[in-house]
């Protein structure tokens, strides 16, 4: 049976952004192997170790001195190695504002656990890809997956108890799927990279949306060997659902049904 891991990065969570976005690939070990070398032919093409957002738009660490065209050329190259041989990618977008007007409330139930907006993203973002793994069971079986994350980032541990409690629920029902969440150093792992630039790519699409310069165009079918990447925004509804799903579960009740936030067969 194939094993899935998913790579998982944010953007936005700096002060004053407007928007909280996370982005992430999944992949099987052999397509994680594949991308591996194509990562490296770009780090060798464009002669960069380390990719990081805040160092590429600032034109610091390995993209000290590099023109407009280089930028631009390993923008696109690094867009065609996500886009091609991976089974999904996928970017959450949480705008701040409604996240403090719509999910929030001022006087929870004391058992009630409200994710953070770096929470709430990976929680919309783990669940989406339990959603790809779960359409690959094999003889009813669903393959493993495992979430690799940032190390050090100062909300880890809310994504952590994000990940066992929905491995929790899910195994009481006799679903083992979800297998294991780790930290890895961004600055070893072009996965992570990858991730990284996923997010980054959707905040800058949030915030042309806001100024009204991009309307996202729906949906359509992918061509084979492409990688699908799934778009997920925050809207209102979705996070009175999940609130009202919170404050319910914190006073659980003998058999509930599985929270519709988490539904994934």
């Amino acid at each position: 049976m194939f094993i899935f891991t998913g790579y998982l990065d944010e953007s936005g969570t700096h002060g004053g952004s407007a928007t909280t976005v996370m982005g992430g690939l999944l992949a099987r070990s052999d397509q994680w192997r594949q991308f591996e070398s194509r990562f490296a032919a770009a780090q060798a093409k464009h002669g960069f170790r380390v990719w990081h957002t805040r160092k590429f738009r600032q034109r610091s660490g390995d993209f000290k001195g590099w023109s407009p065209q280089q930028c631009e050329a390993l923008y696109w190259d690094l867009q065609k190695i996500s886009g091609y041989g991976l089974t999904e990618a996928v970017a959450v977008a949480l705008d701040n504002v409604v996240y403090e007007r719509e999910y929030r409330v001022t006087d929870p139930p004391r058992k009630a656990r409200f994710d953070t907006k770096y929470g709430l993203c990976f929680r919309l973002s783990l669940i989406r890809m339990m959603q790809e793994v779960a359409k690959r069971r094999l003889r009813n079986r669903i393959p493993p997956l495992h979430i690799v994350v940032e190390g050090g980032h100062k909300n880890y541990g809310d994504a952590e108890r994000i990940f066992f409690e929905l491995k929790k629920y899910w195994e009481r029902g006799g679903i083992n799927m979800l297998r294991t969440i780790t930290k890895a150093e961004k600055d070893d792992c072009g996965q992570l990279m990858m991730a990284d630039f996923i997010a980054h790519s959707e905040y800058l699409l949030e915030g042309a949306i806001r100024r009204g310069a991009y309307v996202r165009p729906g949906s359509k079918p992918v061509p084979r060997g492409q990688t699908a990447i799934t778009h997920i925004r925050a809207e209102a509804g979705g996070l009175n659902n999940l609130r009202d799903e919170l404050i319910e579960r914190a006073t659980p009740k003998k058999g509930p049904n599985a929270p519709a936030s988490e539904q994934f067969s």
